[in-house]
Formats: C-alpha cells, structure tokens, sequence
C-alpha cells in the first residue's frame, strides 16, 4: 500500500511468535508502521475483513475499537501488529500487539478533556477487553458480539 504505513510483512512488526499460527477460527493479521496513518489503515482493513467474512453488523464498533487501540499504540510503541479474528459464532476480536510492555490504564478524566477517553469508549462498546503482557510487549484486545 506504498507510504500509507501499512506494512505487507511482518518482518518490522512484533514478533507474535507463532501465537496465531495455530488458530483453528478465521483470522487476519496486519503489521502498521507507528503512524498517524496507521489509524486509518487499520480502521479501513477491519471494514475490509469484516465484509469480507460477513460479518458487517460490527464492523461500526470494531472499528471504532480498533482505532482507538491502534492510536494509543501508535503513541507508545515502534512495532505494531493487529490481529483481527472470529472466535466463535458470535464473536469478533480484535488485539493490538505492540512493544511497549506498559500496560495502559484507564483514566479517570474530565470528560470535557481532548483526549484521554479512549479505553472507556473500548470498555463501552465491547462486551469484553484486556491487556496482558507478551514476550515482546503487551497485547490489548476486546471483543464483540455478532449477530
């Protein structure tokens, strides 16, 4: 996809170390540079993927999910790799892997401020979400229900 940050392999993301290698559900795996672009990019390949598997009745929230995660990734570490899957029937995943092993918290902020509000907005439109640290890093997922 030339300058927009996407990146077609995983040679400069994090290393997941086969951990998607054994997935029996489907799944996507896409690498982004740590830009501003990358947002975008990301948001744009969960709509993508989400058709593409039938499942467009949450791709609205999936990808407001995912924007916000790969934002705060994008803030905080130098590789970064998103993992789109369906673990079940009624479930959609997303998880950003990246570097940085600090694990984000979330704030307890004005609500009135400019930024700060993202994890709240994941914790409210997904029926699940965590952090936990990796080898490399840490991975931030959540997930959704589908119809």
């Amino acid at each position: 996809m030339g300058d927009c940050g996407v990146r077609r392999t995983l040679a400069s993301a994090v290393n997941l170390g086969g951990l998607v290698d054994h997935l029996q559900h489907p799944h996507f795996v896409l690498a982004l540079a740590p830009a501003e672009v990358a947002v975008r990019a990301a948001r744009d390949t969960v709509r993508a993927v989400m058709e593409g598997w039938d499942r467009e009745d949450v791709d609205g929230d999936l990808e407001l999910i995912t924007s916000e995660l790969v934002t705060n990734a994008i803030r905080y570490a130098k590789a970064i790799t998103v993992v789109l899957s369906l673990p079940d029937a009624t479930t959609a995943m997303v998880e950003v892997w990246d570097d940085n092993p600090d694990v984000p918290a979330v704030p307890t902020t004005d609500l009135q401020a400019e930024s700060g509000r993202g994890l709240m907005l994941v914790g409210a439109l997904s029926h699940s979400w965590g952090c936990h640290p990796t080898r490399a890093g840490k991975v931030t997922w959540a997930q959704t229900h589908t119809n």
